[in-house]
């Protein structure tokens, strides 16, 4: 069996995956009852076993992938004389149960036919054994894509959730400027107003404080893990002047951003030495 974990302080709370690995069962192998705390692809590559979930059994072989939803209880077995090898991924994030709904999972269908190579893409996953983030999230969007059949592009464009998800995607992509709420809703094509209230009816924030709370995210970062002076970590971010970005940085954290990298250093070498 192979196990590896992704590991990166830059997971995106949407979806991102945890560990991923493979097993060439024994004969009669199983694993269970057992419940995941986060989701779990399983995909069968050669052999045939049974899955055992809300008192169905699913009878499951080379070609097709389950799934096991966090906190359910699940039970599975290979073959006594054709055992299967598997290889699986273990996810999470806020965007992960509509994900599988495009899919075509749900809570009472939990196995799949793969006929779009999500068997290639998952393999492609595992076969980078410990990799780089980066590079492991690169595949895991190949492996989406192909769990989705693109059917995440065909979605309604108009609805109030892909407009915010867009929004965000332009904040991402543009915090070393300085952003407007304007500029958003232009970029959206749609009035301004009209995106102040899904964004906040959506995200519980409003479009601006999301944007601040952003950019003193990304900075805290960077004065924890860079040398650069205050004025630079503020021009970053999309802050010319120091002042504006220091006063914004201490009503997020609570405390100055030179007192912040100080503490974050010095717990820094504590943790180091545990």
């Amino acid at each position: 069996m192979k196990l590896y974990y992704a590991k990166s302080p830059l997971i995106s709370s949407d979806i991102y995956p945890m560990q991923y690995g493979e097993q060439q069962c024994e004969n009669g192998y199983s694993f269970g009852p057992a419940v995941r705390n986060f989701y779990v692809i399983h995909y069968i590559y050669s052999g045939q076993g049974e899955l055992h979930i809300h008192n169905k059994t699913y009878n499951v072989h080379a070609g097709q992938f389950f799934l096991i939803y966090p906190r359910q209880t699940a039970y599975y077995k290979a073959d006594d004389n054709e055992p299967w090898l598997y290889r699986w991924i273990e996810f999470d994030g806020s965007f992960s149960e509509k994900l599988m709904a495009v899919t075509g999972f749900s809570h009472e269908n939990h196995v799949i036919n793969d006929d779009n190579g999500v068997g290639n893409a998952l393999k492609q996953i595992i076969d980078l054994g410990w990799s780089d983030f980066e590079t492991i999230m690169s595949h895991f969007w190949s492996l989406i894509t192909a769990l989705t059949k693109g059917k995440l592009l065909k979605k309604d464009e108009n609805t109030a959730e892909t407009y915010v998800s867009n929004a965000k995607n332009y904040i991402r992509s543009n915090v070393h400027k300085r952003i407007s709420v304007s500029e958003i809703a232009h970029f959206l094509n749609i009035d301004r107003s009209h995106l102040a209230r899904i964004f906040k009816s959506i995200c519980g924030i409003s479009t601006q404080q999301f944007i601040i709370s952003l950019k003193m995210e990304m900075a805290s970062q960077t004065l924890k893990k860079s040398s650069m002076t205050i004025k630079e970590v503020a021009n970053s971010v999309g802050y010319v002047n120091q002042m504006e970005f220091s006063k914004l940085f201490k009503k997020h954290f609570h405390m100055a951003p030179t007192r912040w990298r100080e503490q974050e250093f010095f717990q820094q070498s504590i943790n180091n030495y545990e």
